[in-house]
């Protein structure tokens, strides 16, 4: 008897995970009391049933608990980062029918919007470094209130209902969608958008298809971090802002604005990226699990 192909075992897989991420992301829109009841199960169930979660888990936690955590440290540390993940999809779903208003409501700045003033004050563009983490797409609901041109570079998610949701999210804010799957046009157009003082947002934490990177130190290890802030500021002249959203116990967004990077023409890419790396780091460190890595992070990567 033949035994199964293990690529037709994946793509089954893949498929299975699929239907059930689009199911949910439905409840969350249509019922979200449910969905929240149901968060602690879920993850719960999302770990016992997923080998490839608890592999993932054991690779990042490696570095970002340390090589002595114990199993109930990296097993707690999962969970918690499980129940931000489902948060951030449930922010989402329920996002696609509040208005700005309501959305910003949930949204407060702690420290750094004088930071933010004063980058701004040159007019030559921005360029929004930011990370997987917390509520970052609600949160730029604050980001619009201050912004009339907000571009964001993203790449089309597979689970086409999440994209849908997250597609009307950005349209209720008036947000302009850069995908990394419409090829090089998209650079030309964030490189316009920055000379004509406008606003790029970038998620910094990881390399997206489409994107170029580069490995830098990151917390004991090697991470590949995108290198497209730093060459879109270096062809502008735009600052680079570290802006992260965080959750709060009550359930609020906050917004921690980092000090700008600015980038001349002709500078090598090393330095400002390797004090990217540096504030990531500072971050991630802090709230580990509010970092929505649920994949191997890191390029030297193994299990504990």
């Amino acid at each position: 008897m033949q035994t199964a192909d293990p690529s037709w075992q994946r793509r089954l897989r893949q498929a299975a995970a699929a239907f059930w991420l689009a199911k949910f992301f439905w409840i969350c829109e249509r019922i979200p009391r449910l969905a929240l009841a149901a968060r602690p199960l879920l993850c719960a169930l999302a770990i016992v049933c997923s080998p490839s979660v608890r592999r993932n888990a054991r690779s990042n936690a490696r570095y970002l608990l340390g090589s002595d955590a114990t199993r109930f440290q990296r097993m707690r540390l999962l969970f918690r980062t499980l129940s931000s993940f489902y948060l951030f999809c449930f922010d989402v779903a329920r996002s696609c029918r509040d208005s700005p208003d309501e959305m910003r409501k949930r949204v407060r700045w702690i420290g750094g919007r004088e930071i933010y003033r004063q980058a701004r004050a040159a007019h030559r563009g921005m360029i929004v470094v930011t990370a997987h983490m917390g509520s970052f797409e609600v949160a730029m609901a604050e980001l619009r209130a201050v912004e009339e041109n907000v571009h964001v570079l993203f790449h089309r998610d597979a689970v086409g209902l999440f994209e849908r949701q997250r597609g009307e999210l950005r349209r209720r804010l008036g947000l302009h969608e850069a995908a990394l799957d419409d090829g090089w046009t998209v650079w030309i157009k964030l490189r316009e958008a920055l000379l004509n003082d406008q606003v790029v947002v970038i998620q910094g934490d990881r390399v997206l298809p489409g994107q170029k990177g580069r490995c830098v130190p990151f917390m004991g290890g090697q991470m590949e971090l995108p290198l497209a802030p730093i060459k879109l500021a270096i062809a502008t002249g735009a600052p680079i802002v570290p802006i992260f959203s965080l959750r709060t116990p009550d359930g609020g967004i906050q917004l921690v604005v980092k000090e700008p990077v600015q980038i001349s023409a002709g500078e090598d890419e090393s330095l400002p990226l390797l004090h990217w790396a540096q504030v990531l780091e500072q971050q991630i460190a802090t709230h580990a699990h509010q970092w929505l890595m649920l994949v191997p992070a890191w390029h030297d990567r193994g299990d504990v």
